[in-house]
């Protein structure tokens, strides 16, 4: 049955309550979408890029405070035992994801200043991409001349606390010896050689990196590449074997 009511009738049903019709809705063109799209593309790759250096910056931080706490622990171990305590860090070539990474805390099981037997009481690794830089920069850096110390232009930019302490080790389950590099703390909680003779002094260095593509190295040179001289944090150790921040390159 067809309606009755004029046309006028019907169009009036359109319109609102106090007798006018509402305003027509503006949708969004296909090139207004585009640029907000484009917009919000942008804004996430500037955020994702932001995140991921924070990421890095991040894990050097943690890097640092977990070495201080092991130096610390070091110290304070060795005064409540009475015996000698050690830090190696993993130096040996040989084995690229404990390289500069791993980290352990020894106790002497005998007195004396060369025990025989070391227990580990702790082990840590750091953070994928940072790196503990050894006595020495050589095989680690593309150029030696870029990594020089803000204090003296003619000295490395290494950790000179591990020149020279070196030594082999069987680790635990390990089935031959590695090479470690660290510091030792006596009972007193002073620095001690690794294997004797005068006490090191000096920094510790904390860098980022990465890890070399199989074959793109020769056999007994580092797997890793040191990043950027500009992004290293640290530790300054003192006689008595407490530390102090390094924050940047230029407390170096």
């Amino acid at each position: 049955m067809k309606s009755s009511l004029p046309v006028a009738a019907v169009c009036d049903r359109r319109k609102t309550g106090d007798g006018h019709r509402p305003p027509l809705q503006k949708a969004f063109t296909l090139l207004e979408l585009l640029v907000v799209i484009g917009i919000i593309a942008a804004t996430a790759f500037f955020l994702f890029r932001g995140l991921v250096g924070g990421g890095k910056s991040a894990a050097l931080q943690s890097s640092q405070a977990t070495l201080a706490n092991l130096v610390t622990s070091a110290r304070t171990k060795a005064a409540a035992t009475g015996h000698k305590t050690r830090l190696l860090v993993s130096n040996d070539p040989g084995e690229p994801e404990r390289y500069l990474r791993f980290v352990v805390l020894q106790v002497g099981r005998q007195t004396g200043a060369n025990p025989a037997e070391w227990e580990t009481v702790q082990s840590v690794f750091l953070p994928p991409g940072v790196y503990v830089v050894p006595g020495s920069l050589t095989g680690l850096v593309t150029d030696v001349a870029q990594w020089k110390r803000v204090s003296d232009a003619t000295d490395d930019l290494d950790s000179d606390l591990f020149a020279n302490q070196s030594l082999a080790y069987v680790f635990e389950g390990d089935a031959n010896a590695q090479i470690w590099t660290g510091v030792a703390f006596t009972p007193n909680g002073t620095l001690a050689a690794l294997g004797g003779g005068p006490p090191p002094k000096g920094s510790i260095v904390i860098a980022l990196g990465q890890l070399r593509p199989p074959g793109s190295y020769a056999p007994g040179q580092p797997a890793v590449q040191l990043a950027d001289p500009a992004g290293v944090r640290g530790l300054l150790l003192s006689a008595y074997g407490v530390p102090a921040l390094l924050n940047d390159r230029n407390a170096f």
